[in-house]
């Protein structure tokens, strides 16, 4: 779909908030809302519901059920899914989900993808070379919400638009946009 349909599809879902015009996770004020449910929860709660997605973005082929050698690391997406209540605060958070090419160039996948809905946000990442020196207890919730924000930017970049200041930041957010190639990997 061009930058012009994707504005226009934004501005039909502004005029008409009640109509689902827009997937949802290409709605920034829904992943706004997920922002404001991370930001809001209790980190040791966040610790112990992200762990798992902090091991598979660290280690893809270590969540594989197969030898390490035949999951292409480079081709992994690694998910991880919360719902929201209409209080934006955290509800159920979903195990983390991967898909992946193996060696053979076949497709895996383990765990479960969730369908997009209302309450529904969606973390999606590759995997990610992260330093001895990165302190999960420290910086993880941090690098959560970057992405989070970085999908709000990509979203105005798929656009053709320039995002507004507070979206300009550096970091994973989208996986395929219009956009100039920021959050595309």
């Amino acid at each position: 779909m061009s930058q012009v349909e994707e504005r226009a599809k934004y501005a039909a879902q502004q005029e008409f908030p009640e109509e689902e015009i827009l997937e949802p996770m290409w709605d920034p004020e829904h992943i706004k809302r997920g922002i404001e449910a991370l930001k809001a929860s209790q980190l040791d709660d966040f610790h112990r519901e992200f762990r798992d997605y902090y091991e598979a973005l660290d280690d893809p082929a270590g969540y594989a059920p197969e030898p390490r050698e035949s999951v292409v690391v480079e081709s992994a997406r690694i998910y991880k899914a919360f719902t929201i209540t209409p209080e934006n605060r955290l509800d159920e958070v979903y195990d983390v989900a991967l898909s992946y090419e193996r060696s053979d160039g076949s497709d895996g996948t383990v765990g479960q993808t969730r369908e997009l809905d209302d309450s529904l946000i969606l973390c999606t990442m590759p995997a990610l070379d992260i330093d001895e020196s990165f302190h999960y207890k420290d910086e993880f919730h941090k690098l959560v919400l970057t992405h989070l924000i970085a999908q709000i930017r990509d979203i105005y970049l798929d656009m053709g638009e320039e995002p507004p200041d507070q979206y300009k930041v550096q970091g994973v957010g989208k996986l395929n946009i219009h956009g100039d190639g920021i959050g595309e990997t």
